[in-house]
């Protein structure tokens, strides 16, 4: 009789095991299948944006990035060029642009070009609230009014594989080394060697990738 009883619990546990696995494997399928269906949706919604966008301004996306989110595009002073495979999450993009292959800008960034150019190179991470520009308000003169005084500033160049942390300021006329790490709420003013690791205000190496 005991035999009988423990062949019945073994054989009950079997099926719930079994019964478990099935339906573990369906999670991971809905999992899945949601996964796709909201890529498919961001890709549309990102065909339907730059088709928009297009119409008001010089913008250009290559095959398989998503832009999530853009408040605010601005090509006056140049074309704004987006390579492949890239996620784009940002506040501000204002041209001449250029963002290289699987690159990721992260909520709240903002990117200004104007009278210069910000290039950024392939497979490069920008944490959110970080500022790129290539210019700024002249102000030594305080006979005058800062907004009548104009810019100064250049060519920002940023390498392959960077990683740029969260609150991050990068100043004009800066470049940044491919492989290059820059801490949360850094201001750089100097340019950044390739695979340095820099923080602080202002932005100072303290090491390098092995």
């Amino acid at each position: 009789m005991g035999d009988m009883v423990g062949i019945s619990a073994g054989v009950a546990q079997s099926k719930y095991i079994a019964l478990e696995n099935v339906l573990n494997k369906m999670v991971s399928n809905f999992r899945n299948y949601f996964r796709l269906f909201q890529e498919i949706k961001s890709q549309v919604r990102t065909k339907i944006k730059v088709r928009w966008l297009k119409i008001f301004y010089q913008i250009d996306v290559g095959k398989g990035t998503i832009i999530r989110e853009l408040k605010y595009v601005n090509t006056d002073y140049g074309a704004i060029r987006i390579w492949q495979n890239c996620v784009i999450n940002a506040l501000a993009l204002a041209g001449p642009i250029e963002i290289g292959r699987n690159t990721l800008v992260n909520l709240y960034s903002d990117i200004s070009g104007r009278d210069y150019k910000v290039t950024i190179g392939n497979d490069v991470l920008i944490a959110p609230r970080v500022s790129i520009m290539a210019s700024m308000h002249n102000y030594r003169m305080k006979s005058n009014l800062i907004r009548l005084q104009g810019t100064t500033g250049g060519d920002v160049v940023i390498g392959n594989d960077v990683w740029i942390g969260t609150n991050a300021v990068i100043l004009p006329g800066i470049h940044i080394g491919s492989g290059a790490v820059i801490g949360a709420n850094a201001v750089v003013n100097h340019d950044v060697p390739e695979y340095a690791i820099a923080v602080g205000v202002p932005a100072k190496v303290v090491g390098y990738r092995e």
